[in-house]
């Protein structure tokens, strides 16, 4: 059996939509979930008439996907789980293409395709195109059939900490690896799925099927659409996989240089806005954290003079460039 765990709040409609498609993924063995964060809506009549048989549960609203999933799974008895926010949607046939590829290989604990991003609007793209690029077409794997990788743990998660080709929409795991990894961090929003990969990553095997699964529905309410929320989660998230102990010593410098590089980009979000107050304090935890690069101390200095010579020198650069 299959388990897909579907996220909600106040979205009646993106789950009508979404249930919908469930019913033409192709699986014989599937059990849905919606799991709702608070709605005020007619979410629960709505998944009642859909399909009788799925589950239904209801949780004040805590504000993040995060704790909606982990209670969605609680609720589930698949062999495989996988998660589908409701404004997102599965391709015909291809869920059960990949579950009948983990029966396959044994192996690989956890199984992600291509997805389609984008909207009706402004057309769509290549996940993997956009957020994997080249270099994740070139990681070490092997092809045990067409159209199917199973790569090399390590310079997958190198590769995974610089850009995460994982859409949470496309991915199918065991059952044991998600109840054993703790789950998605409740803190977390925007990042959580990436946080989860990442620590799966530094134990897991992964698997790819290059058929798009599902679509990636772009608006400008996604979550990913608040730059500085996202970046302040990416360092999170990169902290929390430098805190694990199965990482190799070679592994946790490449993870330590990331999550440098990202917190000097949170800081100068807030320089660049004119936030001077916000960005002496984030440049200030950039350098507790390691980074003692020219820009980072020039930029942290400069934070340190009154807000009319901060904004006049931003300006000057500004037209230089």
């Amino acid at each position: 059996m299959l388990s897909v765990i579907i996220p909600t709040y106040n979205r009646a409609c993106y789950v009508l939509d979404c249930m919908t498609a469930l019913q033409r993924s192709g699986v014989a063995d599937l059990e849905i979930i919606v799991a709702d964060d608070g709605s005020t809506d007619d979410t629960r009549e709505v998944v009642s008439r859909v399909d009788p048989r799925a589950k239904y549960h209801w949780q004040a609203n805590t504000g993040t996907p995060s704790t909606a999933r982990n209670a969605g799974f609680t609720l589930s008895t698949g062999k495989y789980v996988a998660f589908l926010d409701c404004d997102d949607g599965w391709l015909p046939d291809a869920p059960r293409k990949a579950v009948e590829l983990l029966e396959r290989y044994p192996e690989v604990d956890i199984l992600f395709a291509d997805a389609k991003m984008g909207n009706l609007t402004q057309g769509f793209v290549s996940w993997i195109e956009e957020a994997g690029q080249q270099a994740f077409f070139d990681l070490p794997h092997r092809e045990p059939e067409s159209g199917f990788r199973i790569l090399e743990r390590r310079p997958l998660l190198r590769r995974m900490a610089v850009r995460n080709p994982v859409f949470i929409g496309a991915c199918i795991l065991r059952r044991e690896v998600f109840e054993k990894s703790g789950g998605f961090l409740p803190r977390l929003r925007g990042a959580a799925d990436w946080d989860l990969w990442l620590r799966l990553a530094t134990r897991h095997t992964y698997g790819f099927m290059s058929e798009p699964m599902a679509i990636y529905t772009r608006h400008d309410d996604n979550m990913s659409s608040n730059m500085d929320h996202m970046s302040e989660e990416f360092c999170d998230a990169l902290a929390n996989t430098l805190a694990l102990d199965s990482l190799e010593k070679e592994d946790r410098e490449h993870i330590r240089q990331r999550l440098l590089h990202h917190r000097f980009g949170y800081a100068y979000m807030a320089y660049d806005r004119g936030d001077t107050r916000e960005a002496r304090k984030r440049f200030r935890q950039a350098i507790h954290a390691g980074d003692w690069s020219p820009r980072t101390l020039a930029l942290a200095t400069t934070c340190m003079l009154p807000a009319w010579a901060v904004s006049r020198l931003r300006n000057i650069k500004r037209k230089v460039s």
